[in-house]
């Protein structure tokens, strides 16, 4: 993979943040998973359509979703994972996905995203059926603060071919 194209997900994702949240979040190591992993707890699905094809899994643990929840929703206090708060994380990163693909297109790669799908992963990151055993996914675990509580928000990119 291009470490352009790889960038492109990093800025677009540090960049809405810095919107949405006030802060970009600290890159931390990137690394490559093999299927079957455990996920965190929340996941938002998108995927891609084009010259880059697969899908990019926004993955979190509750703490993070509920903070970004309510980030999106300006600060609006989330105490729970409802409905309301599942669709303005799914929006989250619906706005880095479309950051992202617009990064790439001016970068001369063409890619469409598809509608964000929210998951309650749990545990058990091997229930996509998109990821089979052995299949490789790019890490990009974003560090973001909230008062003293660290949060991890990750970006697993999934590509095929």
């Amino acid at each position: 993979m291009k470490s352009e194209n790889v960038n492109a997900f990093v800025q677009g994702a540090q960049s809405t943040l810095a919107i949405i949240c006030g802060s970009s979040g600290k890159l931390g190591k990137l690394f490559v998973r093999q299927a079957p992993y455990e996920g965190l707890a929340l996941s938002v699905i998108i995927g891609l359509k084009g010259q880059l094809a697969g899908e990019v899994i926004y993955t979190m643990d509750t703490n993070c979703g509920l903070y970004l929840a309510s980030k999106v929703m300006m600060d609006m206090p989330v105490p729970t994972m409802d409905d309301m708060a599942k669709s303005a994380v799914s929006e989250l990163a619906n706005m880095i996905s479309g950051n992202v693909a617009s990064t790439l297109y001016n970068q001369g790669v063409k890619v469409d995203i598809t509608a964000p799908t929210f998951v309650d992963t749990g545990a058990d990151g091997d229930q996509f059926a998109f990821v089979k055993p052995g299949d490789k996914l790019l890490c990009m675990p974003l560090h973001l603060q909230h008062g003293q509580t660290p949060l991890v928000f990750e970006i697993d990119l999934h590509l095929e071919g």
